[in-house]
């Protein structure tokens, strides 16, 4: 017989800072903290400058988001991993299980990952990829925009989308959470509505402005190596045009019951979860099963579109899949019940040493 859940602590008001007086500020918090200050852990004094760069290249950094309408998902990324950057841009359509890539690796000093998101700008332009995600949370919006050349069989992108991140219309998740007494992983996700365009070639395909949603997805992370996480997220606007969409995660923070970032947004609000287990009797590319103990969360992700990133010798450096396809199953929270059958999204099993 299942046990009844037990749902981990509400959000509370953010710190004014990730990292006050060489510490970490952990917690779950309903909004964004405004200085974000990871290398401040490093300390100070005669012995700060050096530890403040060996923190720094340890420390996983991106900002992405997922995006799209009731035919198109899009998941995009400034990523840097210290050890190699990387801009992508892959278009996926729903009903055709097809995918388009428009991606490009390059040395880290060439993007620029935000800390903070008033006012700032992630960005990178190399081999012909161009991708900035404006950071205005102060003004209410998040801008995404894209765009590049066509090149061989591959036509040109052109991406511009704008998320309503008005407090009637979106909702923050914050969290800094512990991998150790010293080391975090913070992560800002908001789900929004969007209005915006999809050009491929010479074809407008997207977005329809009623159905259209966006997903901010900001993360820094002193990761233990090797770095490991199985993630699935989803989207879409209901039938009012409120947006409601889920994140479940299964990473290696301390203490899941208390941190964790599994939670569903309905409108203007977010509705935390107890942690979820991740299975997947077939492999990477069949059914994906996401539950947690005690029933608050059943669900199932049935890949209908293939992406893979590995890395070295019998994939030794990273191992990495990241399918998209439909969900179906119920998540119950405390206060709020999502049905997710018809959901399209993405989910990643991540495995990195470098």
């Amino acid at each position: 017989m299942r046990s009844h859940p037990t749902y981990p602590p509400p959000r509370t008001a953010p710190p004014t800072e990730l990292v006050t007086g060489g510490r970490y500020n952990f917690g779950t918090y309903d909004g964004p903290v405004p200085s974000i200050n990871p290398l401040d852990a490093a300390g100070g004094g005669l012995l700060g400058a050096p530890r403040r760069a060996v923190r720094d290249l340890g420390l996983k950094e991106w900002e992405a988001f997922q995006l799209g309408d009731d035919d198109w998902f899009v998941l995009g990324a400034v990523y840097n991993a210290k050890s190699i950057g990387l801009l992508q841009v892959l278009v996926v359509d729903k009903h055709a299980a097809t995918i388009r890539r428009f991606e490009t690796k390059l040395p880290t000093p060439l993007l620029s990952v935000a800390r903070g998101l008033s006012g700032t700008t992630s960005r990178g332009d190399f081999s012909g990829l161009r991708i900035e995600i404006g950071n205005d949370l102060s003004n209410d919006a998040i801008t995404v925009d894209a765009t590049r050349g066509a090149e061989g069989d591959s036509p040109s992108l052109s991406l511009h989308a704008t998320g309503d991140a008005r407090k009637k219309s979106a909702a923050h998740l914050v969290i800094i959470h512990p991998f150790g007494d010293s080391d975090a992983l913070y992560s800002h996700k908001a789900m929004m509505p969007m209005t915006g365009s999809l050009v491929l070639g010479d074809d407008r395909v997207g977005f329809d402005d009623d159905s259209s949603f966006l997903i901010l997805d900001d993360h820094h992370g002193d990761y233990p190596r090797p770095m490991k996480y199985d993630w699935v997220t989803a989207a879409r606007r209901g039938a009012t045009g409120r947006i409601e969409g889920f994140n479940l995660t299964d990473n290696q923070v301390r203490d899941p019951e208390t941190h964790n970032e599994n939670a569903i947004w309905i409108g203007d609000r977010v509705h935390r979860l107890p942690p979820v287990d991740f299975e997947r009797p077939d492999g990477p590319w069949g059914r994906w099963n996401i539950r947690d103990a005690a029933g608050a969360v059943d669900v199932t992700f049935t890949p209908t579109v293939q992406s893979t990133m590995h890395v070295g010798p019998a994939k030794l450096l990273a191992e990495y899949y990241a399918p998209y396809g439909w969900f179906e199953g119920v998540i119950h929270g405390e206060r709020a019940t999502l049905a997710v059958d018809g959901f399209f999204g993405v989910g990643e099993q991540k495995r990195i040493t470098i």
